[in-house]
This record gives C-alpha cells, sequence and structure tokens, in this order.
C-alpha cells in the first residue's frame, strides 16, 4: 500500500505541473439492486484531464494489472443519453506500464465515459448527488463509468484530493 500510494503522490506532483490539468482519484462505487450502494477503496482510477489529454490508470480486480485505456476523445452532442451523460470516451483497453494483460472475459470490448464536471445542470445530478450523500462522501466532481457489451460495468466516482497541512496528497479524505 505505501508503494502505491508513494507512486500516487508523485503522479499527482506532476499532474500538479501542468497549470490546467485537473487531478481526481476515483474510488469505486458498488450499486447493487436491493442493496445499499458502497464504496470500494481497493479498486480505483487515478485520473487526470488536461483539456482533452486524459490520463487514467484503472485498478480493478478484474484484470492482471493496472489498466489504462489508449485513447480518449471529446463526445459531440447527438442527442443520445450517453452523450448527455458524458463529455469524453476511452477507449481501447491497455495496460498502464504498455504491456500485455488479461482481463475477465465481460470487460473485452470496454470503453470509458468521462463526465462533465457535474454540478446542479449535469441531467445525472439527483441521482449521483444521493448516492454520494448515502455515502458521506458528497457530490463527486466527475464519473468514471466502464461500459462493456453496452452495459456499465464499473462506476467511479472522482475527488479532487484533499491535501494533508505537509501538502501530502491524501487521498481517501474526503
Amino acid at each position: 500500500m505505501q508503494a502505491r500510494i508513494a507512486v500516487l503522490t508523485g503522479a499527482l506532483a506532476l499532474a500538479a505541473s501542468a497549470a490546467a490539468a485537473e487531478t481526481y482519484h476515483c474510488p469505486l462505487i458498488i450499486t447493487d439492486p436491493g442493496t445499499a450502494p458502497r464504496i470500494d477503496q481497493g479498486q480505483y482510477v487515478d485520473l487526470t484531464v488536461d483539456g482533452n489529454a486524459v490520463k487514467s490508470v484503472i485498478h480493478i480486480t478484474n484484470a492482471s494489472k493496472d489498466l489504462t485505456f489508449a485513447s480518449c476523445a471529446s463526445l459531440s452532442s447527438d442527442g443520445s443519453n450517453y452523450a448527455k451523460w458524458f463529455a469524453i470516451e476511452c477507449k481501447p483497453l491497455a495496460g498502464a506500464d504498455g504491456g500485455s494483460f488479461t482481463v475477465d472475459v465481460y470487460l473485452a470490448g470496454a470503453y470509458a465515459g468521462i463526465s462533465p464536471l457535474i454540478d446542479e445542470s449535469y441531467s445525472m445530478y439527483s441521482p449521483i448527488a444521493g448516492i454520494g450523500k448515502q455515502l458521506g462522501i458528497g457530490t463527486p466532481q466527475r464519473t468514471f463509468v466502464i461500459y462493456a457489451g453496452r452495459q456499465p460495468q464499473h462506476e467511479f466516482f472522482c475527488y479532487t484530493p484533499k491535501y494533508n497541512p505537509d501538502g501530502v496528497a491524501n487521498i481517501f479524505r474526503w
């Protein structure tokens, strides 16, 4: 765990050096029907959005190692719900280190949608804010949702990291 935090802190420092870059830590939010939503902090996305440049490191148990998406692009408004929910789409999956990887079969052909900055005008604001309130973590700044088979498979709520007084990122403090 300490090595992962040290690497992430280094990544945050690099991201902070880019003036317009937005850096997020996005824990997995589990919303199974019939159960209360919950957070799985062991599965997450570390996300940097700098204009149209997007970098992600995806850490999920359904993959042999950390992943990313090879490319991301802004979505144009076509009237679909998908284009209302997301500002950016990323595909295809790739190893975060550039190497080969394996994933559970249901993730074959996976892609991701990244929401715009979330405020009260966002079409999904009410349900997302409600889940954040239930979890005690507030409304996320963005969401990162991995789709496969045209269905959402993993939803991550993205928050700007908080910093301790000594300037070290404390990514698990809401």
